[in-house]
């Protein structure tokens, strides 16, 4: 089980860093007066991902409490 939420954790982790460098490029290019439709795009990737993995995580320690009451 704590693959499952290492994994999930590095995911959510992973996100944010995408969703930061998204953000960057997206108010780079507004500066610039360039198309921000891709870091638009890019952020709300990197906030889906962000979400399911916050999900993976919820699962995960629901799972956990379960097992351990199934051991109990």
């Amino acid at each position: 089980m704590n693959i499952a939420l290492d994994t999930a954790v590095s995911g959510m982790l992973n996100a944010q860093v995408q969703a930061g460098a998204a953000s960057e490029s997206l108010v780079q290019a507004a500066a610039k007066g360039e198309g921000i439709i891709q870091a638009v795009i890019a952020v709300k990737r990197a906030q889906a991902t962000h979400e399911a993995s916050a999900a993976m995580v919820k699962v995960a320690d629901d799972m956990t409490k379960t097992l351990l009451d199934i051991i109990a």
